[in-house]
């Protein structure tokens, strides 16, 4: 009896072990949780009785690339799409690019050089690099007597009544103006005028004996050789030719009003308009006086620059 009783102990205190185990290891009736972890979605959650704990942890998405969708960097859960590239257009030096990642495509484009002008060096056309200098303009590097307004000037000219002997007054440029046109001077589309009003007096023996001629042409800063047309039309303009930006440009000079053309006391005077239609912006007409020998007669006073400009004629660059 004894033995049965204590065999019969030893089954159920082993029993009750085996319970308390079972209890233990696959239930949570003492709080002894088993969490798997949280994720993007879910809490904590106990594996044997469900219950959770804390909370989801959110999506943390990556950004989106070019190349590279936007993603959860713990789950991989698709968030966007590619962005794709931004592409920036080639230039000159630089192959097209895009604007977020900075990878290229292509070749630059090159620079498309002009010819160099008086008014410019070379200039690429598509993104305004310049190379090297202008042209060297005809009268750069000669020497000239130059009028500037408002300063009178010695000025040697043949007398009127003997062409054999010269003159000497002064010439001076009294007012200086740029307008689009007048009732005298013609408006133009695309031009301006360039208005110097040129004054030269004449005293002393010589003057108050023979007189004096003047003679005036015109010619270009930057080429020099072309010359007024000595042939006026019905509204008394010559044409001449410039060079504007590398093309050869039609131009036109007139005499305005005559101001003065007398002697007043013991001064011969002369007063008068000359004016050039020349587009807008161009600064290479000038104005010379010159020795009206030179000329031998009226029929060729706009005789070229180029055989005028000696050491007695004045220059005024209208500009």
């Amino acid at each position: 009896m004894k033995r049965f009783l204590l065999w019969a102990g030893v089954v159920i205190g082993a029993s009750a072990i085996g319970v308390l185990l079972f209890l233990i290891l696959f239930t949570c009736v003492f709080g002894n949780h088993v969490y798997a972890l949280a994720t993007c979605t879910e809490p904590e959650i106990c594996e044997r009785c469900k219950i959770t704990r804390g909370e989801p942890l959110g999506h943390v998405f990556s950004e989106a690339t070019c190349t590279e969708a936007s993603v959860c960097l713990r789950c991989g859960e698709h968030h966007a799409d590619a962005l794709g590239h931004e592409w920036l257009p080639a230039t000159c030096t630089e192959p097209e690019t895009c604007a977020r990642c900075g990878i290229t495509q292509g070749e630059p484009l090159g620079h498309l050089m002009t010819d160099a002008t008086y008014q410019a060096a070379e200039t690429c056309t598509r993104c305004g690099m310049t190379s090297g200098e202008p042209l060297t303009p005809a009268l750069a590097d000669r020497t000239i007597n130059e009028l500037l307004p408002g300063e009178p000037v010695p000025y040697t000219t043949a007398s009127f009544a003997n062409h054999d002997i010269d003159v000497t007054g002064t010439a001076e440029i009294t007012d200086y103006r740029v307008i689009d046109g007048d009732e005298i001077f013609p408006a133009r589309e695309g031009y301006e005028w360039h208005i110097a009003t040129v004054r030269l007096v004449f005293s002393g023996e010589d003057a108050q004996s023979y007189g004096a001629q003047s003679a005036c042409t015109f010619g270009d800063y930057y080429i020099l050789d072309d010359s007024v047309s000595g042939h006026a039309d019905e509204n008394g303009m010559r044409t001449f030719a410039a060079d504007w930006y590398g093309m050869r440009v039609k131009c036109w000079q007139k005499t305005g009003e005559t101001l003065e053309n007398d002697w007043y006391g013991q001064e011969l005077r002369f007063t008068w308009e000359e004016g050039v239609l020349v587009p807008k912006g161009y600064d290479g007409v000038l104005l010379i006086l010159y020795n009206y020998r030179l000329a031998e007669d009226a029929t060729r006073l706009y005789l070229p620059a180029s055989e005028v400009l000696d050491e007695n004629a004045l220059v005024f660059r209208m500009k």
